[in-house]
């Protein structure tokens, strides 16, 4: 019953977002509440193909916006236009733009409540390997339950011909039972359930082995970042001028953290958050998406710059990235900011590096694909970054403090992780560098507050 209830639970989780994909919908987890009450956050959308000429208006169709994923109502089909009109049920307005044909994923069939949110259980690589440890555990555990009914089979068998040879009279309810546990026990061959049994021993202990490293791993990862915690930061020593952001809240002692490892940029730090990490940059972006900031190998790696960006924080913009741990470590927390509660408590962050600390104003944030035109690298102070900055501050999923304004002379910052709410979904925060007088935490020279918009 155990093992069978495992399966179910496996099925249960998998199936209304499986199924559904190879009959040819695309599924998508609600994250935001612009189509309540029709459609609430944590449901799971299934959209099907249409053709874009023929969707009717008041009929919910899915669509690309920038790199997001958007479900929002049809006000109008401008068929000789090739565009839509639409618009959120909660939303005050209509869409600020009409969405080209060619933006189209198809028409919402149906939706879900609460299931998007299981799908987080899995849409992880340590998910999957929890399902197929828990599936492995379940048929295994069947398996289980045919060999102890076999022996079972075999104790009455011998009981029986032991009673009988005794002379003693057998009970006919005592035969009933041995004749049924032998028949229950006869369906299938021995060498296919050992084969079987033998094959999700495998994938029980190769499941369960990758579970058992990849907790290590994070346990070992806590132990590495706590301790660089401990050794290279402290509190200021300036609370008057830290409290009023003329420098930064904490100290960071870059002059032995760079003998570690001179590939460290800086250091990121949200008060009242996880966020407190050195920045690194690699030769590619591989080095340390499994490496810590040592250099050792860490499956949560760690904080770090794009490659292609000029080191320093001295591009127009530029992306740092980091992993979603289940755990909440690392960069997991940016999707807290999709709350305007929680981004009204935190509007600002902290980059501090060993020439010059800067005040990360929040602008915007927000869900994107991994392969949106966003995650451009730009050097230089253009029209076209100007434009990439409009683009990405009009979606942002909280309304930015007031001098979280766009000032062109300001270089920024967009921290990046995985999100779980569609295919290779992931979440943005862009941020405003506003340095202030200090560096690695210490004032400089005539100190003065240079926070400005």
């Amino acid at each position: 019953m155990l093992g069978t209830l495992f399966i179910v639970a496996v099925f249960a989780l998998t199936l209304p977002l499986t199924i559904p994909r190879l009959m040819g919908y695309q599924v998508f987890s609600v994250i935001s509440g612009s189509m309540e009450p029709a459609i609430p956050v944590g449901s799971v959308i299934y959209v099907r193909e249409a053709d874009a000429s023929e969707v009717q208006v008041d009929e919910i169709i899915a669509f690309y916006d920038e790199g997001s994923v958007v479900a929002h109502r049809v006000v109008a089909n401008r068929t000789s236009l090739g565009e839509f009109v639409t618009k959120g049920d909660a939303n005050n307005t209509e869409d600020l733009f009409p969405i080209p044909y060619d933006a189209l994923i198809g028409v919402v069939a149906l939706h879900v409540p609460y299931v998007g949110r299981a799908m987080a259980i899995y849409a992880s690589d340590v998910g999957k390997v929890y399902l197929m440890l828990t599936l492995a555990c379940g048929v295994m555990l069947n398996i289980l339950a045919d060999r102890l009914r076999r022996n079972r089979s075999r104790r009455l068998r011998r009981d029986i011909e032991r009673q009988l040879a005794d002379g003693a009279q057998v009970d006919a309810s005592t035969v009933a039972a041995a004749e049924r546990e032998e028949r229950r026990a006869s369906h299938g061959g021995r060498w296919v359930r050992t084969v079987v049994m033998a094959v999700l021993a495998l994938v029980f202990l190769g499941s369960g082995g990758v579970v058992a490293f990849v907790n290590w791993q994070y346990h070992l990862s806590d132990e590495t970042y706590d301790a660089a915690k401990s050794s290279y930061v402290k509190g200021t020593k300036d609370e008057a001028a830290a409290k009023a952001g003329v420098i930064a809240p904490i100290e960071i002692d870059f002059k032995e953290l760079l003998e570690v490892n001179p590939d460290i940029q800086g250091w990121i730090y949200c008060e009242g958050t996880d966020i407190n990490y050195p920045v690194l940059q690699g030769e590619t972006n591989d080095t340390y998406l499994r490496h810590d900031y040592r250099g050792d190998y860490n499956v949560r790696g760690s904080i770090f710059i794009d490659a292609d960006n000029n080191p320093g924080f001295t591009d127009a913009n530029t992306i740092v990235y980091g992993h979603h741990m289940s755990s909440g470590t690392m960069f997991a927390m940016l999707e807290d900011w999709s709350s305007q509660e929680y981004y009204d408590e935190h509007p600002y962050m902290w980059l501090l590096t060993p020439e010059q600390d800067y005040q990360i104003v929040l602008l915007s944030a927000h869900h994107v694909s991994a392969h949106s035109d966003l995650y451009e690298i730009y050097h230089e102070h253009d029209a076209n970054f100007e434009h990439f900055v409009t683009e990405i501050m009009s979606e942002s999923d909280f309304v930015p403090v007031e001098e979280a304004t766009f000032n062109a002379d300001r270089n920024y910052v967009m921290l990046t992780t995985c999100a779980y709410v569609f295919d290779d979904a992931r979440y943005i925060i862009f941020g405003k560098l506003v340095p202030v007088q200090s560096a690695g935490g210490v004032a400089l020279p005539k100190s003065k507050s240079l926070i400005t918009n």
